[in-house]
């Protein structure tokens, strides 16, 4: 089936008429006692970190592994099997689904392939557990959505911190006015990159690797020197560091203020400075969502603290998480936290309470758990929760994609005009003068503001932003319009 288009494979085979059955044989409740058999797929970075911690846990066997890389999948498998024993090894994620001896599958994936991996687990009756962000555009998180619930799947959105019992207790408080009314929630994620520098000749995919398969719906253009990875920083494959990592950091932001629709308004003002590479996407952004009951503005730098070092940024103590400030005091942390009052005071320390392997291994039992009841409402990060966490970084980036350029210290000042970005422009200017980039000598992006209609996720006022809601696929790998 390597060859064949996914959904044409299951309208003409037996398994295709399995799924539209009113009750399939994969929808029954799993026994307390029955194994659940897992395969990963993609077992680069995040996807060895499943390897280990799904097998760690008791009812839970490991049975394969998935990678277009021969080097990856043998270098990845074999740490695996020394410990647990020969599992199955496939190339082509299509013949995980096609395997029935596999109940969920976990897409470790670049983000181009999370949403058709996770529609095509649902139409082969698996669960999936996919890596954030859900998605690489907004339309995809949507029809991943109707086919977890069309097919009655068990689908998680890895974003772990939903899975911190601790940290969503003091949310909750927090929402209860615990330190008055919250005025204001910033995000932080300063964490110091590199260079990718620029291809020399014409970049080729690695001999161990099968391209077609790793493109799958996106363009078999190669544009980068380093080919794992550095796929982030191009918009037809990445979303930047917004989409890499702004997912945890917005998911913690929008928890603290409980907001669980999208906001209305959106403005962004970023770039990338300091690197002679090719890379595409900012590695400086500030993006302000107008959110009630208190705006939400995310702070993404990848810069050092100034040229020539090697520290990391930080606010208020803090590279990492979210700074909530209220009426009657503060608080600042990630997966655990601490409580300041009015006078800067310490007076409460928050215990995430966020498990092993930085909390995804509670965000798996929660999964698991899920599969074993058949009761969706119990994820903690299912499509939907996952949808907002991970497309508010999509809002950021159309607005910034959609932007004009005008010197940093232009950009500073138009900002200004909207009272929620505070002080974040002028100490994006200051952070970039201490890398020696003038303000006034050096462009920035700022970004188009946009109104956003939370009900039916378009942008009224702009065709061109709502040209940016979904990508033109490369056949066979076709995001599917009925799934």
């Amino acid at each position: 089936m390597t060859m064949l288009n996914r959904r044409h494979f299951l309208a003409t085979t037996t398994l295709g008429t399995a799924l539209t059955a009113t009750v399939a044989p994969w929808s029954k409740v799993l026994g307390a006692n029955s194994d659940i058999r897992v395969a990963v797929i993609g077992v680069n970075t995040i996807g060895k970190t499943h390897l280990k911690g799904f097998a760690a846990i008791p009812g839970v066997r490991v049975v394969g592994a998935c990678d277009v890389d021969s080097q990856i999948l043998g270098t990845s498998t074999a740490a695996h099997e020394k410990d647990h024993g020969s599992i199955k090894k496939y190339e082509d994620l299509r013949q995980v689904f096609d395997d029935p001896g596999v109940d969920a599958v976990v897409v470790g994936t670049p983000n181009h392939w999370h949403a058709l991996a996770t529609i095509w687990g649902c139409q082969a009756g698996k669960d999936v557990y996919v890596e954030k962000p859900c998605s690489y555009n907004i339309w995809e998180a949507q029809q991943m959505a109707k086919a977890a619930e069309k097919y009655k799947r068990i689908v998680q959105v890895g974003i772990q911190l939903r899975s911190a019992t601790g940290l969503q207790d003091w949310f909750k408080e927090l929402q209860a006015g615990a330190l008055g009314k919250i005025n204001s929630v910033r995000g932080i994620f300063y964490s110091r990159r590199a260079s990718i520098g620029r291809p020399t000749g014409t970049p080729t995919p690695p001999a161990t690797v099968n391209h077609n398969l790793w493109s799958g719906p996106a363009p078999l253009l190669i544009d980068r020197a380093r080919y794992h990875y550095d796929w982030h920083w191009f918009w037809e494959l990445g979303n930047g560091e917004l989409g890499n990592n702004g997912p945890h950091v917005l998911n913690l932001a929008r928890s603290a203020i409980g907001a669980n629709e999208f906001p209305k308004k959106i403005w962004s003002l970023g770039g990338r400075f300091g690197w002679d590479d090719n890379g595409e996407t900012p590695n400086t952004q500030i993006i302000c969502y107008d959110y009630e009951p208190a705006p939400i503005v995310l702070e993404i730098r990848n810069l050092p603290a100034k040229a020539n070092t090697k520290d990391n940024n930080s606010y208020r103590g803090s590279s990492l998480g979210i700074v909530v400030d209220c009426e009657e005091g503060s608080y600042v942390g990630f997966a655990n936290g601490t409580v300041y009052d009015k006078e800067g005071n310490k007076v409460r320390e928050i215990q995430g309470n966020s498990g092993g392997d930085g909390g995804r291994q509670n965000h798996r039992l929660n999964f698991l758990s899920a599969m074993r009841s058949r009761n969706a409402a119990e994820l903690n990060c299912d499509v939907t929760q996952g949808h907002l966490s991970s497309s508010l970084c999509h809002l950021g980036n159309i607005s910034h994609r959609l932007g004009s350029e005008m010197s940093i210290t232009e950009g500073n000042e138009r900002i200004q005009s909207n009272p929620f970005f505070g002080d974040s422009g002028q100490r994006l200017v200051e952070h970039l003068a201490a890398n020696d980039i003038a303000p006034d000598q050096n462009k920035i992006q700022l970004g188009a503001a946009l109104e956003f209609d939370p009900a039916t996720q378009t942008f009224p006022q702009s065709p061109e932003a709502n040209a940016l809601l979904r990508r033109t696929y490369r056949a066979p790998f076709i995001v599917p319009e009925e799934v």
